[in-house]
């Protein structure tokens, strides 16, 4: 399940939030795929912070071309014509090695882009040219600015503290990793809170007069773009003695967590674009490799991502793909059984 709107005001709250630097504080949401950015200040309890769009949520994706810098869907735009150039699903590399399985599984995904080997830290650097490389905090960093710029527009005053969801399964290596990419766009981290516990606390707060002494036990489902979590959570009211008189609070418990950090949205998509490219192949359409071209998967990543959204309420819908590869165009029906069969192989086969 995505995490609700209201998500901005609560993450405050768990935070404990007091306007000492600053009368208004913003929350991200950064995920692999999309971030979304709350902000409270004084007169505003919580609102969503709207992006140039006028939309509630932005593609977590950043692009660079001709000295300008973008930002979501105008990067993304970037990402089809020049991948190299456009950065996206940052979250799933930050504090990891070179030779970490994930950065090996994002180098398989994604060959286009020229990973190097930080020599200090040991972490991962994508190389731009000869002079020019960013480290996965710098890339993140920037996005956490331009969620800062949002929150700011629409507080209409600056902003120097947030509260950031996080990963329940991120160790304490890539957790000092999104702090610093946070101290690099001038934001102070007031509080990391596991995603899943967000979750539960924004279903607990406004279900919180149904609770009563006796447990009630919900399970939280949530496939992302690059993970999915399960997380088993216990309600109930309980009696505290802190005052001279008793008083009785509700109370959230996490029991359990299960997770899988490579099952996703983005694994589906991924399957799903390498299955057009071999059908492409098979239509010999062209002398060429279309898993040769850049430029070419990336338009079908698009397409496997628009197919792939389409297919969940659809038996069947076409895939086509204007000028593909050395301008033959490309057109498909694709099931949704065949889709569910590239789902259904395992990673190891």
């Amino acid at each position: 399940m995505k995490l609700s709107l209201n998500l901005a005001l609560l993450l405050l709250c768990y935070a404990g939030v007091s306007f000492v630097n600053s009368l208004a504080v913003m929350s991200v949401d950064l995920g692999s795929e999309w971030m979304k950015v709350g902000y409270v200040s004084p007169g505003v309890p919580m609102e969503i912070a709207l992006n140039k769009e006028s939309k509630r949520k932005t593609p977590a994706v950043l692009s660079f071309r001709d000295n300008i810098r973008l930002f979501g869907e105008d990067a993304q735009t970037v990402g089809v014509r020049f991948p190299k150039q456009a950065f996206s699903y940052l979250l799933d590399l930050i504090g990891k090695s070179i030779d970490h399985p994930l950065v090996k599984l994002y180098q398989k995904r994604f060959p286009h882009y020229n990973i190097v080997e930080e020599p200090e830290r040991k972490t991962i650097l994508f190389k731009i040219d000869d002079e020019t490389s960013f480290s996965v905090e710098e890339l993140i960093a920037q996005m956490l600015g331009k969620a800062k710029e949002f929150a700011e527009a629409g507080a209409q005053q600056p902003i120097k503290e947030c509260v950031l969801t996080v990963p329940g399964f991120f160790n304490q290596v890539e957790r000092k990793a999104l702090f610093q990419a946070a101290e690099l766009a001038g934001l102070k981290v007031l509080q990391l809170i596991n995603d899943y516990t967000a979750v539960a606390l924004n279903y607990g707060i406004f279900r919180s007069k149904t609770f009563n002494e006796t447990a009630q036990y919900i399970m939280f489902y949530d496939m992302g773009a690059s993970s999915t979590t399960a997380t088993l959570v216990s309600y109930q009211s309980v009696k505290t003695k802190d005052k001279p008189y008793v008083e009785i609070h509700p109370q959230s418990t996490i029991l359990g967590v299960g997770i899988d950090r490579t099952l996703g949205g983005l694994e589906m998509q991924i399957r799903l674009r390498n299955y057009l490219a071999k059908k492409f192949n098979e239509m010999k359409k062209t002398k060429n490799d279309v898993f040769k071209n850049d430029r070419s998967m990336a338009k079908l990543f698009k397409e496997a991502g628009r197919l792939k959204n389409v297919l969940s309420a659809n038996a069947e819908h076409p895939a086509q793909i204007e000028g593909l590869l050395d301008e033959k165009d490309f057109k498909l029906p694709v099931t949704r059984e065949t889709f569910e069969e590239l789902c259904q192989i395992s990673l190891k086969g």
